[in-house]
């Protein structure tokens, strides 16, 4: 028989919600509030614990309004009344990438530790599951516990198990199986504490079996109890009553012996024990683009500032990271919260884009200083080797090996200007630019003056001598015009190593791509375009038909869950279809797909299990391209959208039938999933998964750039990709897949994306013998990570200098490059072995590489060889 526990651990705590039903400021002058009341009630009760959510971002935004209690917090935090950290903010895990969960904990840290130590506990209590590599990611900065809620399987009955991520690195985890908030029904009844305690404690008693019970004192947005202590002391007065203890959350696990606990393998998403609201991978899906965007950006700023080290941009990555970081926060790139909240978190992405952009611009403007301005330099920021494409403006003559994309007009400006008016061409030119274009000489004729420019400066221009012939310019009219040079807008083909740079003019020749209105071709590849609209996909080995099939539906949920309607009849076949080929070869074949959908403009209000009668016409565009070398095809749909309470998505079929699993890849691993989920608390668990690198069933692998809700259908074993998901309430009472509602029912007209355009890009890679065979790792890698190109800053005639990087790193094989930055007096690298087989790390480099963990602190031993299965490995070098 299971003995009683004769101690309950009070853990007084909040959650909070940065940003979600309110928007962020909102909520910080409550938080600003509570904070002030908390600060004086632990300096009045000094056995007063208080855990402050496990994010280091609650209290920085308290202190950036209360400066002046800096040092009264620091005392608290010293103390350890008041614990902080380590996450900068608590995250939806599977909403961002693995590199942004390593900066979250990396800011955390360093914001935390300026205040004092961090709470030692990777504290998860909301997030909507759990990605299967988090156990690794925490056991690399030396967390060796965390404590969550949501997503572990049903099997586990205990309140504490190891949790161990892919390549079977473990932490303790305490399971908070009844909630974060499991305390508060302990104190609601004044004078009842003893008698509530006991029935607990007694309840609950095989969960624990004798250990302490640990009942966490708060939730959303709550306040601390002012008079916790005094209730506690008169409750151990009584008998009845159990043994209390007030602690953090870390001193209660720290409390309990880590015995015979039982071990939960990758990523937690059971529904057993509570809500995962797995809605929210396809609410407002421009968000995740726009995180995906952003920190891609932020990433390759950074591999290029570590390859052309010169100016200090340490403070543009810090700011550009923490923007992406606090965006991550569970109510705020997941989508369910108001319009104002995701139009903040929108522009903040945005903000860490455009400082991602200007250091790119910068860097790559230094690296091309020795680039005779009539060539272009490539970088590839992928480190694996590459045919990089590229589209560049040229003059007169086309380079052999380029494609034409489009001649550009050449007549710029042609207007007709009174004399007085004259001047204002003055207020045009800068330097000698004009129109975008550099003046390359100007001629005056009878009443008409002529601008020659061109792409780039040729021979001298005195502006000072051109104002004072335009001063002594006769009066009467003047025919102005403004005539470019012939231009051409090509796309080249060059060469390029792993994170390797060349010039444009070090063009590949050939090209095997042809495409027409009936289908394109590569060397590896063959796409027939059918009637409909959707195509058939060929290459060795494999062969799907009717891939790019869209199906409609209605929806009747809400921002946290797809709700479907009794009896939909979804819509699935184009009223009309019409096909254009933008680009027929032979480096890059584009064909435009343009379908149109009568679809049902809305849900019947009166009755929700029904769509409305009336339809819209919803055109949905959709360009197929193969490039020449590449193994896949890859594909870009786009629509701006009609209808309200519905879900877009596309098919692509997985060449297999009766498929019992499929897999996905993000947050630094590959999860292989079964067709259902694990139900058991009050919601439908829907077979819709999260995928951010790419999405495998059967023989076909789906490369994607950004998270991405997909699904294996039943019937049909397709692969089924959200597109759009527009719903018009933040959560609804009555949902037919959920017991209970997952907030307020609050109008979010903006999650309805009415007449807001929606863009998807993804490929098709055939993987008739698995996803590691074709190396998905790899071919997501490319796919992801565009080639860039500048024009050069050296003057025309200049003999061009490719630029020598600072340091070499460059892979083949199937472990990619995750990041590269400068750190301290040296160099960071990150690569991460996806496959689930140990792989040799194939590195080309100039230097000797020591490997750290992620906190970067040095490991025993040489680079080793070979990564094991599933595993993230960081090394750093000096100078």
């Amino acid at each position: 028989m299971t003995s009683v526990p004769d101690e309950i651990v009070v853990v007084p705590h909040t959650h909070w919600d940065r940003e979600w039903y309110e928007p962020h400021d909102v909520f910080r002058l409550r938080l600003v509030h509570m904070i002030d009341g908390l600060l004086d009630l632990l300096e009045r009760e000094p056995s007063y614990r208080f855990t402050l959510d496990g994010q280091a971002a609650a209290i920085n935004d308290y202190l950036e309004m209360r400066p002046e209690n800096t040092a009264r917090v620091r005392r608290l935090v010293t103390d350890g009344q008041l614990a902080i950290g380590p996450f900068l903010i608590l995250l939806d895990e599977f909403c961002c990438d693995g590199e942004t969960i390593i900066r979250n904990l990396e800011l955390g840290l360093s914001s935390s530790r300026k205040l004092g130590p961090e709470m030692r506990l990777g504290y998860l209590p909301d997030m909507f599951g759990h990605a299967a590599q988090t156990p690794q990611i925490l056991a690399g900065f030396g967390l060796e516990d965390t404590a969550l809620w949501r997503g572990a399987p049903d099997a586990v009955r205990f309140h504490a198990f190891t949790w161990k991520a892919l390549n079977g690195q473990g932490v303790r985890c305490e399971y908070l199986y009844d909630g974060y908030g499991n305390g508060l029904d302990l104190f609601a009844l004044p004078g009842q504490l003893p008698e509530l305690a006991s029935e607990y404690a007694r309840r609950n008693a095989s969960w624990y079996d004798g250990d302490p019970v640990l009942a966490m004192l708060g939730s959303d947005h709550t306040a601390p109890l002012a008079d916790l202590v005094e209730r506690i002391e008169a409750a151990a007065k009584d008998p009845r009553a159990p043994r209390f203890k007030i602690a953090t959350v870390a001193e209660y696990v720290e409390s309990v012996s880590a015995r015979n606990l039982p071990e939960v393998t990758g990523e937690l998403r059971s529904h057993a024990r509570g809500n995962l609201l797995p809605g929210v991978f396809s609410i407002r899906t421009n968000l995740k683009q726009s995180m995906a965007d952003a920190e891609r950006a932020v990433n390759v700023a950074e591999r290029l500032d570590a390859l052309f080290p010169g100016a200090d941009h340490q403070r543009f990555f810090e700011t550009a990271w923490y923007r992406i970081v606090e965006s991550t926060a569970h109510d705020s790139v997941t989508g369910c919260g108001v319009d104002s909240t995701a139009e903040q978190v929108e522009t903040r992405l945005h903000t860490a884009s455009h400082l991602a952009r200007g250091v790119t611009e910068a860097v790559l403007k230094r690296a091309a200083s020795g680039v005779s301005a009539d060539d272009y330099l490539v970088v590839n920021p992928s480190s694996f080797a590459r045919m990089s494409q590229v589209e560049l403006v040229v003059g007169r003559e086309i380079p052999p090996g380029a494609q034409q994309l489009a001649e550009l007009p050449t007549v710029l400006g042609d207007e007709v200007m009174a004399r007085a008016d004259l001047v204002k061409l003055l207020r045009r030119i800068h330097g000698r630019e004009l129109f975008g274009q550099q003046i390359n000489g100007y001629t005056w004729g009878e009443h008409e003056l002529r601008f020659d420019v061109g792409e780039v400066a040729v021979g001298p221009f005195d502006l000072a001598q051109f104002t004072r012939e335009l001063e002594s310019a006769p009066e009467g009219d003047w025919h102005v015009l403004t005539v470019a040079e012939p231009r051409h807008r090509i796309l080249v083909q060059v060469p390029t190593g792993g994170l390797g740079v060349n010039l444009a003019s070090t063009t590949a020749g050939g090209g095997s791509v042809r495409a027409s209105a009936t289908g394109l071709s590569n060397a590896q590849v063959q796409v027939t375009i059918n009637e409909d609209g959707t195509v058939d996909v060929r290459s060795e080995g494999y062969l799907v038909e009717r891939a790019l099939r869209l199906t409609d539906e209605g929806d009747r949920g809400d921002s946290y869950n797809f709700g479907p309607l009794a009896g939909d009849h979804p819509v699935d076949r184009p009223t009309s279809v019409n096909v254009s080929v933008l680009e027929a070869g032979p480096l890059r074949g584009r064909v435009r797909i343009d379908r149109t959908y009568q679809i049902p403009v809305g849900v019947d209000s009166a009755d929700r299990d029904r769509r409305l009668p009336e339809l819209v016409e919803q055109l949905v565009s959709t360009v197929v391209e193969l490039r020449d070398t590449e193994d896949f095809v890859r594909v870009e749909i786009s629509l701006t959208n009609r209808a309200r309470d519905h879900r877009l998505r596309v098919l692509v079929p997985t060449g297999v039938s009766a498929l019992t699993s499929s897999a996905s890849a993000g947050q630094y691993g590959v999860t292989t999933r079964g067709r259902t989920g694990e139900g058991g608390w009050g919601e439908f668990p829907l077979p819709t998964f999260p995928a951010t690198v790419f999405a495998h069933a059967g023989q076909t692998t789906v490369l994607l750039d950004k998270l991405t809700e997909y699904e294996v259908t039943d019937p049909g074993d397709d692969l089924a990709l959200t597109l759009v998901r527009s719903v018009g309430m933040m959560s609804v009472n009555v949902h037919p897949l959920r017991d209970e509602p997952a907030g307020s029912e609050i109008p979010v007209p903006g999650a309805q994306y009415l007449d807001t355009t929606v863009v998807t890009r993804f490929a098709i890679l055939p993987s008739p013998h698995g996803w590691e065979e074709a190396e998905a790792a790899r071919h997501a890698d490319l796919f992801r990570l565009r080639p860039l190109a500048i024009r050069g800053q050296a003057p025309v005639g200049t003999s061009s200098e490719v630029p020598e990087p600072a340091v070499t790193v460059a892979t083949s094989g199937r472990v990619p490059l995750t990041s590269l930055r400068r750190v301290d007096a040296g160099w960071e690298a990150r690569f991460v072995n996806y496959d689930y087989q140990d792989q040799e790390l194939r590195l080309d480099t100039d230097r000797e590489w020591e490997p750290v963990n992620l906190a970067g602190e040095r490991l025993p031993g040489a680079v080793a060889q070979p990564i094991p299965a599933s595993t993230i490995a960081t090394f750093r070098t000096g100078r």
